[in-house]
């Protein structure tokens, strides 16, 4: 439709006709001249996989009890209870097991267990170490040594790509775990973080060294945490003795 100003007014007329748009069959030129421009800026469109991990505790629900930090008991007597807990939100979710499910924020637990057939793990808030976060116990005792562990949750979002003759980075978010540990001494007064290894549990421990020498006499070098719960298990039954 074009539209024609005469000194009379305003003329319309339609016209069919085909229309060239200029440029859309010249050569291109100057291919790859432009810095901020290459080749390989052009994007890559690829499928993401299914997240791996999970923000929660286990896939499923699990029986267990919490206590809230009023006093009050879960589940309520004469009921089973089945939770789950958000790592990365420190919220405990329970359900009825039919069309109910509630969630209480961290502040509003003191502590709480989670159990199956295999494992039994129990949370707590130790205010030497945190008062917000909750902490999986390890080893308890009131006589002896604390050990607690801490779980960190992170989201690491995908960055695959790929540029045509190479691929980088993987093709899926993922949750993934890291792990802090904490030594709560006799008394309750002090406590410490520590990594799994032989030197800085010598170094955390240096009234223990003679049950520490006994105890990596008969074990290899490395110290996994199955291996590192063992040992101060040992080093408490040996305070009792």
């Amino acid at each position: 439709m074009i539209a024609c100003l005469r000194n009379t007014g305003l003329i319309l007329v339609s016209l069919l006709c085909p229309i060239l748009i200029h440029g859309q069959q010249q050569e291109l030129t100057g291919i790859g001249s432009d810095p901020n421009h290459r080749l390989g800026s052009i994007p890559t469109f690829f499928n993401k996989e299914h997240v791996k991990g999970s923000p929660y505790l286990t896939d499923g629900w699990l029986r267990g009890n919490a206590e809230l930090a009023d006093g009050r008991q879960l589940p309520e007597p004469g009921k089973v209870g089945y939770f789950n807990f958000d790592k990365m939100t420190g919220r405990l979710y329970r359900t009825d097991g039919i069309s109910k499910i509630w969630n209480y924020p961290s502040d509003s637990v003191r502590s709480f267990t989670l159990g199956d057939s295999n494992a039994v793990l129990s949370f707590v808030k130790d205010a030497l170490i945190s008062r917000t976060h909750f902490l999986q116990v390890m080893v308890r005792s009131e006589k002896g040594y604390t050990v607690y562990r801490e779980w960190i949750t992170k989201l690491i979002r995908s960055e695959f790509r790929d540029a045509g003759y190479y691929t980088t980075g993987q093709r899926f978010d993922e949750y993934v775990d890291v792990f802090n540990y904490y030594i709560v001494y006799p008394g309750h007064r002090k406590c410490r973080r520590l990594d799994l290894k032989v030197r800085a549990i010598y170094k955390a421990l240096p009234g223990e060294r003679s049950r520490l020498d006994s105890f990596f006499s008969e074990k290899s070098g490395s110290v996994d945490l199955n291996t590192f719960v063992l040992l101060m298990q040992y080093i408490n039954e040996k305070r009792n003795d």
